[in-house]
């Protein structure tokens, strides 16, 4: 498994400081902020998660940038980027630049450390991306000209803006990215809404959008606001002609009313699932959606359906599929056996959500932070069921320390939920008393969650 470089076993590159001051503006840091940055910069840098960070002048002179250019490598030039003093004292993972550039993680290890790239449209959209300085470029770049699809003076977010919103998502949670994604929104979603004559792609992407700002909403505890992003994504997904993104957003309003205990969970998965009956080569949306439809049936006590639902959705999974546009969300093995031990547990089967869940906890690809603390969170919970509390605040104790920061009411409610369970262990296990204290000053410091989004 690729792990991200801020995980350690990569050299650094950077060139060591000294300084108490915030590596960004200067301002002088208390003695306990080991980060290289003060309050302040910390909420401006938020967005490097979705783009790269407006940098001074000065940040081209460092040593190591200054030589990658000289060598006219592109690669050496990422790494020493990531690693530059200016984004703090840990450099830049990653998942967060290979974003910024479309690329995955592995990727862009490989552009790193490989041989030079040459193709010239990367190297241009790559500067341009970066706002590396013309002048200390070894190619020219052409007239800026738009990366996106356009209708006059409007553009739509291409591939690169979808993915990494995704990522960011998934690590720093949805009630901090809600409003970056309304903001873009706003530039483009109303034209799709008035304009037949935007390109089927467009609305492809405005839906994709939408879709994501309805997940945001969800994450952020304002269900009422994602159910509304995710029919206005239907109905741009159904004007695109996607019969799979059509069918990927029903999954989104089935996953919706799953949550909230709503019958019809069952009757939005069928439709996306119909959605797709002439399409059998997206097997990951389909693979999703039996998946959805097994939560559904399961709520409603019906095992067998369930488990046969499941089956289905593992067949589906593995089943060979073209690739896919950049407007699905991605669904693989790990996302499947979430949902099988979710059903697992709303059915009562605490012995075989426990098995699939410690199969799962370790193996979540590196930077999906929110995924990573929801099953550890459902692990303790079938865990405390079983009577194994003292093995449950370990598991507790790690998804606290993984969603430090992680803007997500979604992942609080867990804790709730797993704190409202543990109380009962409290006289016969000694772990659980401090681990309440814990989830208590926890409660209080994410309080600010509770707080109703713009819209909502």
């Amino acid at each position: 498994m690729v792990r991200s470089s801020v995980s350690g076993g990569e050299p650094p590159v950077f060139e060591s400081s000294t300084t108490t001051g915030c590596t960004r503006c200067g301002a002088r840091l208390a003695r306990d902020n080991d980060t290289g940055r003060c309050a302040p910069c910390h909420t401006a840098e938020r967005g490097r998660l979705v783009a790269p960070p407006e940098v001074p002048m000065r940040f081209w002179e460092h040593g190591p940038i200054r030589r990658a250019l000289t060598e006219r490598h592109f690669g050496r030039l990422l790494r020493a980027y990531r690693h530059h003093p200016y984004h703090g004292r840990q450099p830049l993972p990653q998942t967060i630049v290979a974003g910024w550039l479309g690329l995955t993680q592995a990727q862009l290890s490989r552009v790193e450390t490989g041989a030079p790239v040459v193709h010239l449209d990367r190297l241009v959209r790559w500067a341009r991306l970066l706002q590396v300085p013309a002048a200390q470029l070894w190619f020219r770049l052409p007239q800026p000209r738009t990366e996106s699809v356009t209708t006059g003076d409007d553009a739509v977010p291409e591939s690169h803006l979808l993915q990494a919103l995704r990522s960011a998502d998934r690590q720093i949670g949805g009630r901090h990215l809600y409003a970056t994604v309304v903001a873009h929104l706003d530039r483009f979603s109303h034209h799709a809404v008035e304009h037949d004559s935007w390109p089927r792609r467009a609305f492809a992407v405005a839906a994709s959008m939408h879709e994501m700002a309805g997940w945001m909403a969800h994450d952020s505890g304002s269900p009422r606001l994602a159910d509304r992003h995710f029919r206005d994504a239907l109905g741009l997904a159904e004007r695109s002609g996607e019969t799979g993104l059509a069918g990927q957003i029903r999954g989104s309003l089935s996953h919706l009313a799953s949550h909230q205990g709503e019958a019809v969970a069952i009757s939005h998965a069928i439709s996306g699932l119909n959605a797709l009956a002439d399409d059998r080569t997206d097997g990951p949306t389909r693979a999703r959606l039996f998946a959805l439809h097994a939560r559904g049936l399961a709520l409603a006590g019906k095992a067998d359906e369930c488990h046969a639902a499941l089956q289905r959705a593992e067949r589906a999974l593995t089943a060979p599929h073209a690739p896919r546009a950049e407007w699905f969300s991605p669904f693989d093995t790990n996302s499947l056996q979430v949902d099988v031990a979710r059903c697992l547990l709303r059915l009562g089967d605490l012995t075989a959500a426990v098995d699939v869940l410690d199969g799962v906890v370790d193996e979540q690809p590196v930077g999906r932070v929110r995924s990573q603390a929801l099953a550890r969170l459902l692990l303790a919970a079938a865990m405390i069921g079983q009577g194994r509390a003292d093995e449950a605040c370990p598991v507790v104790h790690q998804a606290l320390e993984q969603s430090t920061g992680l803007g997500s009411a979604l992942v609080v409610d867990h804790l709730r939920q797993v704190a409202l369970l543990l109380r009962s262990h409290v006289r016969r296990c000694a772990e659980v008393p401090p681990l309440l204290d814990r989830l208590q000053q926890t409660f209080q410091e994410r309080n600010w969650l509770a707080t109703p989004l713009p819209n909502a």
